[in-house]
């Protein structure tokens, strides 16, 4: 009886560690929760796994509707129209006072990705921040 036992203790412990191995490979989820301003995000910076589901938890604090958009490669100067054929991923439009819960993937390339509100005038504004992606 006792042989039993120890090995019903072995199998259930085996089956533990093979389901702690299994998994998508992604590192798990993450989140983000962002607040956004005149013209500011806080915080600026973000680290995230390659791959990576993420929830971001966008609160609009300021009086101007924001977003968040992540580029795959830098903008400088003018947000323009066609910048948005270099975006990774935007959030909908958060009107002034909201709040909105979104998920994306992460970049599945590692690197440093600039982040910016594309309402008119804000990232000229200064409405920019960086996510890493490891």
């Amino acid at each position: 009886m006792k042989k039993v036992s120890i090995l019903i203790v072995v199998a259930m412990l085996a089956t533990l560690a093979l389901a702690a191995c299994s998994g998508s490979g992604s590192g798990g989820g993450a989140t983000m929760d962002v607040t956004m301003n005149e013209f500011s995000f806080s915080p600026k910076t973000w680290t995230v796994t390659a791959g990576q589901q993420v929830t971001i938890n966008l609160k609009n604090a300021g009086t101007v509707t924001h977003d968040l958009t992540i580029m795959k490669t830098p903008i400088s100067g003018s947000f323009t129209d066609a910048d948005k054929a270099n975006e990774v991923w935007a959030s909908d439009m958060i009107p002034a006072g909201q709040s909105k819960t979104q998920t994306f993937t992460a970049p599945s390339t590692p690197g440093t990705y600039q982040v910016v509100c594309t309402e008119s005038g804000h990232f000229e504004a200064g409405m920019t921040g960086t996510l890493t992606v490891k």
